[in-house]
This record gives structure tokens, sequence and C-alpha cells, in this order.
């Protein structure tokens, strides 16, 4: 297979393969959670084969998809798990999962300059004098040597090396 064909295929068969992990842990593949997770209700497609609504109710009211950015969120990591802190540091606050001092300006910041700057361009190559009407003919340039020919050798057809018919 040529490389331009086989990412496709290395591509559907991971999804293939993230779909039946999903499958077989939650009943549902990855089109069936982001169906539920936008219409908010529990839907799997395989229902239809079966003869079902695709969708019904969540049983209780507990969004599976919810974010609480209130609690610490829970990271695992080959280490172990570990909490961090919440992404809302407060109830009025908005969520963030980054550090409010990135966002401060540095000392290293570029100061804008208090006199206007001019960029200057390199000079180039001088253009030919324009030709006035009453100025002296120049002399044309020259076009470059031309290669001389070398003479073509043609083959001369050799005779054939079988004997001669007899007369009769």
């Amino acid at each position: 297979m040529t490389g331009a064909c086989a990412a496709p295929l290395a591509l559907s068969g991971a999804g293939y393969a993230a779909d039946g992990g999903l499958l077989a842990a939650s009943d549902k593949t990855s089109t069936d959670h982001m169906i539920s997770m936008v219409s908010k209700q529990d839907c799997a497609m395989w229902r239809v084969v079966k003869g079902r609504a695709m969708c019904k109710p969540r049983d209780g009211d507990q969004d599976p998809y919810k974010v609480d950015y209130d609690d610490p969120q829970r990271l695992v990591g080959e280490d172990g798990v570990h909490y961090a802190p919440p992404l809302r540091t407060a109830a009025d606050a908005p969520a963030t999962s980054w550090d409010a001092a990135a966002y401060k300006a540095s000392p290293t910041t570029p100061v804008a300059p208090s006199a206007p700057v001019t960029a200057v361009a390199e000079a180039g190559p001088e253009p030919a004098p324009a030709v006035v009407a009453g100025d002296p003919p120049r002399p044309a340039a020259r076009p470059a040597a031309a290669k001389p020919k070398k003479a073509k050798t043609h083959s001369v057809k050799k005779p054939s090396q079988r004997p001669a018919a007899p007369a009769s």
C-alpha cells in the first residue's frame, strides 16, 4: 500500500477501535455520547435497529457530561491520582484552568517608539535609460554566440549475410 492510502485506513481502524472500547464500556459509541451530550438525554443509535426510540430521558437528575467547576479536578497520571484546585476560585468567578498571572504585562514587552519610524529599502539595480526621440542610436546588444552544430552521422545499412538464392 502507498502511504496516502494507509493513513486513512489507520485512522479508520483507530476510530473503530475507540468506538469498540466505548461500546463495550458504556453501550454507546463516540457519536452516541456526542448526541447524548447535546440533547441532554440518553441516546444510542443501536436502539433504532431494535425498533426502539433512539433517545430516552436520563435516569435520575444526574448529567454525566456536566463539569463541576467548583470541585477539585481529578487528574490521573502514571504516578497515580492527583487533585488540582477547582477551576473556579469563587462562586461568581469565571471558570479558568490557567493562572491569571500569565496575562500580566511582562517587563520584556516591547514599548512603542516615541517618534515615527521610517522604513528604508536598499537600492536595486539601476533601470536602463529610456529611449528619447532625437537621441543617437545606441549599439544593440549582441546576442550570445550560437554553438556550432555537430554533424550527424548516419549508419549505412549493412548487406545481408544470407547467401544469394541460386539462379534457376
